[in-house]
């Protein structure tokens, strides 16, 4: 076990770099932090532990001081923290096992960014992977649901995924390495408890005793699925859709031109992609996002905070939680040649000419205004009921947008010149008619610059 242990840290390519191990007391983290331990100075590794108390048993404290002592004997750093994942994922309206799974790599994050450190090791096993691929199954997943548990995800390396929980008993047992047990590991009260417990037995005993290397097998055959898919899907950005502050924005008449099943993969990619969710979403779903690209702009769908949602030609995809307070109040006047910044806009005002003006004052995003009239301009965030007087009449701001298929999510942000009460100018967009200058005007010129490509979806 040593040397296919030994194997997968080098096809991690870790010497010389600095692992969190993210050690319970169970079994196969202590046997990942015995192995990690025995092989530190070959490799020439910086191994900190860290232990997360989910406060979820009346032994938990126990399990924490248990990692702890273990620690001191191996001579290696320890951090630890506990939390109440119970309160956290009700306040948060989660299941105590998402609750759990997000504060416990926010705190693995957290300690390896003080630690200064490359990668985090967690001891996920074999049979975690063909029980966590049973559960999706048993829920409906996709096609990156069979994936299970990756060996290798960015700074997140499981280097006992390989190995069996017999092979890990076995090697406890020889090595005399101590544990603690958790209880509820024996209880019939969670699904994957239930699957360990009765589902598995009877699919090794009666059916296939080699069940573990088959869904193995299966994992690794929809990575490459997935991999292809998504592959193909990246050389569509910028044809068929693109990101936009942190929105993924899809065309929609080149997203219909498009087959349906490519249309549903792309929807579930996109999905997990905004979510980190690798569970997916069932195919009823699926069939709901597809009708809603022949909806009315406006329409949406809401899933675990994802929001699919049609802005006239396009379908965008976001997380609801990024956009929900993305109005930023601003107020600015007493102006002068100076730079003025919100949070989405850079707003600069410079001294100008007539000659410039008569050469750019077809730009949307330029505003040429006699300088005696910056003591009067103001610069705001939109209102209700704000309108625009333009040649043949005046027209709501509201409408204005709609006419230029201005986000809704945006159009509170943008910036508003308003000068005696009177709008002057929405950048980008439209300009009145007022407060035009003339050859004998000391001119001033006013840009407006995106700090992101936020005019328009």
């Amino acid at each position: 076990m040593k040397n296919e242990f030994l194997k997968n840290l080098k096809s991690y390519n870790l010497e010389g770099f600095g692992v969190l191990l993210a050690v319970s007391g169970g079994k196969d983290s202590m046997t990942m932090l015995d192995l990690f331990n025995y092989f530190k100075y070959e490799l020439k590794l910086n191994l900190v532990v860290c232990h997360f108390n989910h406060s979820l048993r009346d032994d938990a404290d126990r399990d924490e001081k248990f990692v702890k002592t273990q620690c001191e004997k191996y001579g290696l750093k320890f951090y630890s923290k506990k939390e109440d994942v119970l309160l956290y994922s009700n306040e948060n309206k989660l299941s105590t096992e998402e609750g759990a799974r997000f504060l416990r790599y926010k705190f693995f994050d957290e300690v390896k960014r003080i630690e200064n450190l490359e990668y985090i090791a967690t001891a996920h096993n074999k049979n975690d992977l063909a029980e966590t691929v049973i559960m999706r199954i048993l829920r409906g997943t996709g096609i990156n649901g069979l994936i299970g548990i990756q060996s290798e995800r960015g700074d997140l390396i499981r280097p006992i995924l390989n190995f069996s929980r017999d092979e890990i008993e076995k090697y406890i047992e020889e090595n005399n390495i101590p544990f603690v047990e958790d209880k509820t590991n024996f209880e019939e009260l969670y699904l994957r408890n239930k699957i360990r417990l009765n589902l598995f037995p009877i699919l090794k005993n009666e059916y296939n005793p080699r069940i573990l290397d088959a869904i193995s097998r299966l994992s690794n055959i929809a990575f490459d699925y997935s991999t292809i898919s998504r592959e193909y899907i990246a050389s569509k950005e910028g044809l068929l859709w693109e990101f936009n502050k942190e929105k993924i924005l899809v065309y929609i008449e080149k997203l219909k031109l498009q087959s349906r099943s490519f249309r549903n993969i792309m929807y579930r990619e996109f999905f997990e992609l905004i979510s980190k969710d690798p569970d997916g979403i069932n195919y009823k779903i699926i069939e709901e996002i597809d009708n809603l690209i022949f909806s009315k702009t406006g329409k949406y769908i809401e899933i675990k905070n994802v929001v699919f949602k049609i802005e006239y030609d396009k379908l965008l995809i976001y997380d609801k939680n990024i956009f929900e307070n993305l109005e930023m109040k601003f107020y600015f006047e007493n102006l002068d040649f100076s730079l003025y910044s919100t949070k989405f806009f850079d707003i600069i005002i410079e001294q100008s000419s007539f000659e410039e003006f008569k050469n750019l004052k077809q730009n949307k995003d330029l505003l040429f205004i006699n300088k005696k009239y910056l003591d009067f301009l103001k610069i705001r965030n939109k209102e209700n009921g704000d309108f625009l007087e333009l040649e043949f009449g005046k027209k709501k701001l509201k409408d204005i947008f709609i006419d230029e298929k201005v986000s809704k999510d945006i159009r509170k942000n943008i910036p508003i010149f308003e000068i005696e009460n009177n709008i002057v100018w929405v950048p980008n967009i439209r300009r009145s008619n007022r407060y035009l200058v003339d050859e004998k005007d000391d001119i001033i010129k006013i840009r407006v610059l995106s700090k992101e490509n936020l005019w328009k979806d």
